[in-house]
């Protein structure tokens, strides 16, 4: 699967002050592109569009309408646009996957959080990589706990590696000791140690 590298976070595009005449809710189910984006846009917000929005989202083919569908969704903010988004990052579809990702690294940490240590848990060591993504960009208390305990307990190597690399960027200088003990736990391999190592570097430079 294909990983995604967070960003800084992007400014959402304003949301249209009116659509053309219709339903948007309807309009979401139109076979013109540009009429489901802007259908999208005006359900932004919206708490009773967030079903027919994800809805939208898994059949939609359109990349613009796709976005669309989004950006209104993290416009939505709401524990149900999140757990609406959270289906998709088990997608083939690695564009639709990243796109859930980044939406929800978008959306507010206190509604994010409780999701994120389910995600950890996954038996899907590519989801586990996703959230490991996830808990290293939203600010939220747990966060070095999380990543912590996926470091010092993940079997799967990349999953732990994807941890190091967030761990780093928390700056938390208690993730040392973390990162020692994986380095224990995979001594023969030189992924880890590169990493191990990078990681000491970065700390002992702030």
């Amino acid at each position: 699967m294909g990983l995604v590298k967070a960003g800084k976070k992007q400014a959402l595009p304003s949301a249209p002050a009116e659509v053309e005449a219709g339903d948007p809710l309807a309009m979401l189910g139109d076979a013109d592109p540009a009429q489901r984006r802007r259908a999208a846009h005006a359900l932004a917000g919206r708490a009773e569009a967030v079903q027919p929005l994800c809805a939208r989202l898994a059949a939609e083919p359109d990349p613009a309408a796709r976005e669309a569908i989004l950006t209104a969704l993290v416009r939505t903010g709401t524990a149900e646009a999140v757990a609406g988004l959270l289906p998709f990052l088990h997608s083939e579809d690695a564009s639709l996957r990243n796109g859930a990702l980044e939406s929800l690294q978008q959306m507010p940490p206190a509604i994010v959080g409780p999701e994120v240590e389910p995600l950890l848990a996954d038996e899907d060591p590519d989801v586990r990589i996703f959230a490991a993504q996830l808990a290293g960009r939203i600010v939220h208390p747990m966060r070095l706990a999380w990543l912590a305990e996926l470091v010092e307990r993940d079997p799967h190597v990349n999953v732990c590696l994807t941890a190091v690399d967030a761990l780093v960027e928390t700056g938390d200088p208690q993730a040392l000791d973390s990162l020692e003990r994986l380095a224990g736990r995979f001594p023969d391999d030189p992924f880890v140690a590169f990493s191990v190592e990078a990681a000491r570097r970065r700390f002992h430079e702030n």
